[in-house]
This record gives structure tokens, C-alpha cells and sequence, in this order.
């Protein structure tokens, strides 16, 4: 990402666009786009695995998720309005389960 934010100055229209990503004409880069830069990029690290933005994304919610990142955080950083939303981006684990359950303790 560093390399990326190095560059990026130097791309025609930087300036004047904001996106964080922009194409060879200095737009914004458009999701078709960076769905084909994904597939590249997962192709060329031999995954063998289907890796497309969705995957990405439920990966970083999951992976923020199962860290104990709080889940309202979470949706503001996907971008949702609604927690319901991210609450399928982040559906618990048998682990998970297991462990919140190990939370509970019964005095006898």
C-alpha cells in the first residue's frame, strides 16, 4: 500500500481526484477494474482459492471481528448504516461459541 501512496502523486490527474485508487487516465479505478487487479494479483500468488473483492471484505470483517474489534466499529469501517449488515459479515465460529460459553460461571 505504501508503494501505492508513493505513486500516486505522480499519476495524471492525482491532484484533482480524490479516490484513493485511479486508473492509467487518473480516475477513480471502478470496481469492475479493481475486481480484474484482485484477480490478477491472487492468480499471480498461485491462490487456489476464488479471491474476489466480496472475499476480501468478508475476510477483513471476520478477521476484525474474531480480533474482538467491536462490531459497531466494524460496520463504519464497511460502511454500513444498519449493524444487521455487518452482523452477516461476521457470523461466529464453533470456537467462538465454545469460548463465550467458557465465560460463564456457575456457583454451586
Amino acid at each position: 500500500m505504501q508503494l501505492w501512496l508513493d505513486e500516486r502523486p505522480n499519476w495524471p490527474h492525482a491532484d484533482d481526484n480524490q479516490a484513493l485508487f485511479l486508473n492509467a487516465k487518473g480516475r477513480r479505478l471502478t470496481a469492475r477494474a479493481a475486481g480484474g487487479v484482485i484477480a490478477e494479483i491472487a492468480r499471480t500468488a498461485g491462490l487456489d482459492d476464488p479471491t474476489t473483492a466480496h472475499v476480501l471484505r468478508h475476510t477483513l470483517a471476520t478477521t476484525l471481528v474474531r480480533g474482538k474489534t467491536d462490531l459497531v466499529l466494524v460496520a463504519e469501517i464497511l460502511g454500513h448504516t444498519r449493524l444487521e449488515t455487518t452482523h452477516r459479515y461476521s457470523l461466529p465460529s464453533d470456537k467462538d461459541k465454545e469460548d463465550a460459553l467458557k465465560l460463564i460461571t456457575i456457583d454451586r
